[in-house]
């Protein structure tokens, strides 16, 4: 790793820190201190197939968007702990408990609504351990957030870790500890899609400012709204002409395996860039030098939108 590589890498892993509440740090370096929340743990065994699942989370996801929503996709976190809104959140997690992963034909759940139906599940786990663990800054706060947080998923118990890196990272190795979330023979890992999808980066979110805004996702429109999130992420690239210098989101450092390494994260990057396109295409060309932006990990909080106005206004 280069000098300039090494500080940078020094400088990630201190914004994660300065967050980190002193207990939590010292919870995670012993063995056996990151106990699971399942977040639906009391859930009855009610059955319901993977579209009815969907449904709810499509409709939790209209209610979010009408009160704890705000129009730049942060949460109201405040004003949704207590609310009506989160006693819904909890019923929408319990029925996943007894959801059965059946996609429309696809039992695998590799299709669009198996992948939408994952997103969505990771973003609604995300919003719930927030309020659940009573984080206030950042998500940081709780270093060990991603593994610790979890739901009963039709069966299966899964961290937001292992739907990221287990379910739709294919058991992808993870970009910190290089390590793989399922062991050879864990049933969870047949409910991968048949491919990494690496727009998935674009659709995650992980309770902080550099995340992407909360969004849900459709079945039947999962491949355009995946693009328009890519697009969106791309938006974020800078270009400084007088350093030379090209400056991607960090999560395209953090997967670039997911996007077939640099040359094809490349690829992807211009086929998402739009009508920066040319002029990004040009410093790539040119061998301008390449950084990743600092990740601000405070937490995606926002004033949700006004009673009576319409998401977007």
């Amino acid at each position: 790793m280069s000098k300039r590589g090494l500080l940078a890498t020094l400088r990630d892993a201190g914004d994660i820190l300065k967050h980190a509440r002193p207990a939590e740090v010292a919870r995670a370096l012993v063995p056996g201190g990151k106990a699971l929340r399942v977040l639906n743990q009391g859930a009855t065994a009610t059955v319901e197939r993977g579209d009815g699942a969907l449904t709810r989370l499509a409709a939790l996801r209209r209610r979010l968007q009408a009160e704890v929503l705000a129009g730049d996709g942060r949460v109201d976190y405040r004003r949704l702990a207590g609310s009506a809104t989160y006693a819904e959140l909890e019923a929408t997690s319990q029925a996943l408990a007894g959801a059965r992963l059946d996609f429309a034909d696809d039992p695998a759940g590799s299709s669009a609504a198996g992948t939408a139906f994952w997103i969505n599940v990771y973003n609604v786990l995300t919003i719930h351990g927030v309020v659940a663990l009573g984080i206030r800054r950042s998500i940081m706060e709780i270093p060990t957030f991603f593994g610790r947080v979890a739901y009963r998923v039709g069966g299966h118990v899964l961290t937001l870790d292992d739907i990221e890196n287990g379910v739709l990272r294919r058991n992808s190795p993870h970009p910190v500890t290089g390590r793989r979330r399922f062991a050879p023979g864990d049933p969870r890992a047949a409910l991968s899609p048949a491919a990494i999808d690496p727009r998935i980066h674009a659709a995650l979110v992980c309770g902080a400012r550099s995340c992407p805004p909360i969004a849900m996702y459709d079945a039947d429109r999962l491949d355009a709204q995946l693009t328009v999130a890519s697009e969106s992420l791309i938006a974020n690239v800078e270009l400084d002409e007088a350093r030379r210098t090209i400056t991607l989101p960090l999560v395209l450092a953090w997967y670039q395996r997911d996007f077939g390494g640099a040359t094809g994260q490349r690829a992807w990057i211009l086929a998402h860039a739009g009508q920066r396109k040319d002029a990004i295409e040009r410093a790539f060309a040119t061998g301008w030098h390449l950084e990743h932006a600092r990740y601000d990990w405070t937490l995606n909080e926002g004033q949700a939108l006004n009673e009576g106005q319409a998401p977007g206004s």
